[in-house]
C-alpha cells in the first residue's frame, strides 16, 4: 500500500476533503457541547474540563494515528505540513486569543460552530474575529518584521529537537496527557464537591447528586499506552517503509543524472547574486585541506543527517561535491530522500573542477590514484587560496553547458485559526 496522496485527484480531491474533514470538526465540536459558551468558560473556573479531556484525546489520538501510519508506510511525514515554528509571535499571540477566549466565551473555531446553530453571541463573536483579521492586515506592516521573523525556528518537531525517536516522543507525550487527564479529573471532583457543601452551608435546596458516571480514563489510557508502546516498538525494530520508498526515488533520480551539473553551470551559480547557493563537500579533512572551492562548507558523509538537513534553506541551491562522484551521489541521495529540495552535484567532482579550472597552477598525477581520490598533485594545503578555488569572473569565460538547475520552490500553505 502505497502513501495517500490527494493531489492526485486534482483540486476537486482536495476541496472535497477539506469540506469533510472542517464538517466533521465542527460536528464533533457540536456533540461535544462546545458550541455554548457557558461550557467552555467553565473550564477557567475549573467546574468542567471537557475542553481539555477532548482537545487533548483529539491531538493525541491524532498524533497516534500519524505516526502508526508513518511507521507502516501508508503515510509520508516528510510530506506532511508542520506550521514553521514563530516563537515571539506565538506567544505573543497565544496570550491575546486566551484572553480572547476568557472575555468572549469562545475561540474562533468555536464561535463558528455556535453560529452555525444561530447563537447570537455566536455570532457576535465570529463578527468581532473578522473584524480582527481586518484590522490584521490593515496594522501588519507596522510590526511586519516580528511577526515574520522574531524567534523563527522553522520546521521543527519534538523528535527533532530533543534526538529522540517518534516512538519514544508518542509514548511520553501519551503518558503525560493520561497524567493530565487524572488531574483534571480529580479537580473537578473537588470543585463539585466544594459547589455541594457550599450550597448546603448556604442552605439552598441541595439536590441528591445521581451516582457519578463511570470514567473512561482507565479504558483510553489502556488504548493509548497500548498504541504508544507498539509504535515504539515498530520504530526501533522495523525500517520507515517511506523513507525507504524515498530513498529509492532519489537513486533512481540520481542513476538517471539529471542531477548532475558541469562545471561551467555551476560557475555561473556561483557569480549568480540572486540566489541563495550551498556549495556542500563531503569528503575529508585531509583533501579539503588541500583544496575546496570558495564558500563551500566541509560536511562529511557520515554526518548528513536528517536534523542537519532540515536546517538547510528550503529555497536555496544545494550542491554537493566530492573528488569524483561517488560519495557525492549518496549524500544526495540521503539529501533528497529527507526531502531536501534543489539539490544537484558537481559532475565530475573536484578533480574534473581542476582539469577545467586549475591547468598550470595544480600538478596532476600520473597514475590513478583510485575511486574518488584527488588526482593531483598540491605543492601546498592551501585550501581555497587556490586561484581555482574562485575563478576570477572577469577572465574566466563560462562556455556554452546544458543547464540542469530547475528552481523548486517549496509549497507555501496559510494555517490558523483554533484547531488548524
Amino acid at each position: 500500500m502505497g502513501p495517500l496522496d490527494l493531489a492526485k485527484y486534482g483540486g476537486w480531491g482536495v476541496a472535497v476533503s477539506s469540506l469533510a474533514i472542517g464538517f466533521a470538526f465542527g460536528f464533533i465540536l457540536e456533540r461535544a457541547g462546545f458550541g455554548d459558551a457557558r461550557k467552555l468558560s467553565a473550564q477557567f473556573y475549573l467546574k468542567d474540563q471537557s475542553v481539555i479531556k477532548v482537545m487533548f484525546t483529539a491531538i493525541v489520538v491524532a498524533m497516534t494515528l500519524i505516526f502508526w501510519t508513518s511507521g507502516i508506510g501508508v503515510l509520508d511525514f516528510d510530506r506532511v505540513w508542520v506550521n514553521p515554528t514563530y516563537l515571539w509571535p506565538g506567544l505573543v499571540g497565544g496570550i491575546l486569543l486566551g484572553m480572547g477566549f476568557i472575555i468572549g466565551g469562545y475561540c474562533p473555531g468555536t464561535s463558528v460552530v455556535a453560529a452555525s446553530t444561530l447563537k447570537l453571541d455566536g455570532f457576535v463573536f465570529f463578527l468581532g474575529c473578522l473584524l480582527g483579521i481586518f484590522l490584521f492586515g490593515e496594522t501588519v506592516s507596522y510590526f511586519y518584521a516580528f511577526w515574520e521573523n522574531a524567534g523563527f525556528l522553522g520546521r521543527l518537531t519534538i523528535p527533532e529537537r530533543l534526538g529522540l525517536s517518534d516512538g519514544v516522543v508518542v509514548l511520553g507525550v501519551i503518558v503525560f496527557a493520561i497524567v493530565v487527564f487524572s488531574g483534571v479529573e480529580l479537580i473537578e471532583a473537588w470543585m463539585n464537591r466544594t459547589d455541594h457543601r457550599n450550597a448546603a452551608t448556604a442552605g439552598a435546596a441541595v439536590t441528591t447528586a445521581a451516582a457519578p458516571r463511570r470514567s473512561s480514563l482507565p479504558r483510553l489510557a489502556a488504548g493509548l499506552l497500548t498504541a504508544g508502546i507498539g509504535l515504539l516498538v515498530v520504530s526501533q525494530v522495523v525500517p520507515n517503509p517511506a523513507l525507504e520508498r524515498a530513498r529509492s526515488r532519489a537513486e533512481a533520480l540520481i542513476a538517471s543524472r539529471e542531477r548532475h551539473v558541469e562545471c561551467a553551470e555551476l560557475l555561473s551559480l556561483i557569480q549568480n547574486n540572486q540566489i541563495v547557493l550551498n556549495l556542500i563537500d563531503v569528503r575529508d579533512e585531509a583533501d579539503w585541506n588541500l583544496f575546496h572551492l570558495a564558500d563551500a562548507k566541509r560536511k562529511p558523509l557520515g554526518e548528513i543527517d536528517p536534523a542537519w538537513i532540515k536546517k538547510l534553506p528550503a529555497d536555496s541551491i544545494k550542491v554537493v561535491m566530492s573528488n569524483d562522484e561517488q560519495a557525492a551521489n549518496h549524500a544526495a541521495e540521503t539529501l533528497i530522500a529527507h526531502g531536501a529540495r534543489n539539490v544537484y552535484i558537481l559532475e565530475g567532482g573536484i578533480n574534473r573542477w581542476i582539469a577545467v579550472y586549475g591547468k598550470g597552477e595544480i600538478e596532476p598525477i600520473a597514475a590513478s590514484a583510485g575511486a574518488d581520490s584527488l588526482r593531483y598533485r598540491f605543492a601546498a594545503a592551501l585550501g581555497s587560496h587556490y586561484a581555482a578555488a574562485d575563478p576570477d569572473p572577469w577572465n574566466t569565460p563560462i562556455p556554452k553547458f546544458t543547464p540542469k538547475v530547475k528552481f523548486e520552490k517549496p509549497v507555501v500553505k496559510i494555517s490558523g485559526g483554533c484547531g488548524g
